[in-house]
């Protein structure tokens, strides 16, 4: 049997990533390799219970920093992994630091590289996960991607050869836990009847203190109670812009939520405004409308059918959130089971 070394290092490349693994284990010999880019934020071995894949074989925690030197420390113990494993194939997902350490690594060991979640592109192009994807497909030699525009994407970038439309991990996660999200997070003791949810975390959001502050300004203009998992990074900016004194009256802020527990805020809002990618396509496959509080999203066809709405880090929520329903079609292949065919294709080469 053929080997494969999947590396991650964040918790959403995981949930992202646990349908994948199960499928590519009936291929292939799994290395599973987690770099620790989110090593204080996550990782107890009940989130891997929980996901139902194993353990990591190897635990880095090498990531915490975000800078040049942290993703070099990375490269360096993921060759002396790979170097030992000699694996068949390396597998990175995404744009974080730990899928570009993982690329990096496996084209200085000459190693096969995929990569999930190829081909997707922002117009910003110094947004860091920019920078990430593009040097990733820069060395990548399979390039499996979530979307027909990531596909077309890569051919105007010049790509020719293992370019496949497959679909997206994301909504064969939703599939798999589905029966599973909770009616309200464990955490809370109540929920609000009618309440929409809010998740902010990216860079040119929270480090900027305009930003941010224009986001939380928006936020108080819902008719509703909002409800606000913070994410460690906008709780330390918060902190350090002194904005806590100043924070609208209608929004509820929460310690950081599982995977399961976003999905349940999800199913049971009205509305949700974030800038994370992957809340946007769950809140669409859940059937919710979505603002996304930034300039753009890489997720084009969710926006060109109407699923979403962008709107920037200042926007008016009075009267909620209004989407379209757009092609059916369209949705149904967006979100077709993609890690059984992305296995096979992987075997298949």
């Amino acid at each position: 049997m053929k080997k494969a070394a999947l590396v991650v290092g964040t918790r959403p490349q995981f949930v992202k990533t646990a349908p994948l693994t199960l499928e590519l284990g009936r291929f292939f010999q799994m290395v599973l390799i987690h770099t620790g880019q989110h090593y204080d934020f996550m990782m107890s071995k009940s989130f891997f219970g929980e996901l139902g894949i194993p353990d990591p074989d190897y635990h880095l925690e090498a990531a915490k920093s975000l800078s040049g030197d942290g993703i070099g420390k990375m490269i360096d113990r993921l060759e002396s992994i790979l170097s030992y494993e000699k694996p068949d194939l390396v597998i990175v997902v995404g744009d974080t630091n730990s899928t570009l350490a993982g690329a990096l690594a496996a084209v200085r060991l000459r190693l096969p590289l995929a990569h999930v979640e190829a081909g997707v592109r922002a117009l910003d192009k110094k947004l860091p996960e920019q920078i990430n994807r593009v040097m990733t497909d820069a060395v990548a030699d399979y390039f499996l991607c979530p979307t027909p525009s990531a596909v077309q994407n890569l051919k105007r970038e010049g790509k020719c050869d293992h370019i496949y439309d497959t679909g997206d991990v994301i909504y064969d996660c939703l599939r798999s836990f589905f029966e599973r999200i909770p009616v309200k997070p464990e955490s809370f003791e109540s929920l609000p009847n009618r309440f929409a949810l809010a998740t902010i975390h990216r860079a040119e959001a929270v480090d900027n203190k305009e930003n941010l502050k224009s986001v939380l300004i928006s936020l108080e203009s819902a008719n509703l109670p909002v409800i606000f998992p913070v994410h460690p990074r906008t709780r330390k900016r918060i902190e350090a812009f002194g904005l806590w004194g100043n924070m609208p009256g209608n929004v509820r802020f929460t310690d950081p939520l599982g995977y399961l527990d976003i999905l349940s805020l999800i199913k049971r809002s009205e509305f949700v405004v974030t800038d994370s990618g992957g809340v946007q396509r769950e809140a669409v496959f859940l059937g919710k409308p979505v603002l996304v509080a930034r300039p753009e999203t890489e997720w084009r066809e969710l926006e060109e059918n109407h699923w979403l709405r962008v709107a920037g880090y200042s926007f008016d929520l009075s009267g909620g959130v209004d989407t379209e329903i757009g092609n059916r079609g369209v949705l149904e292949h967006l979100t077709r089971p993609a890690s059984a065919e992305m296995a096979r294709i992987l075997a298949g080469l």
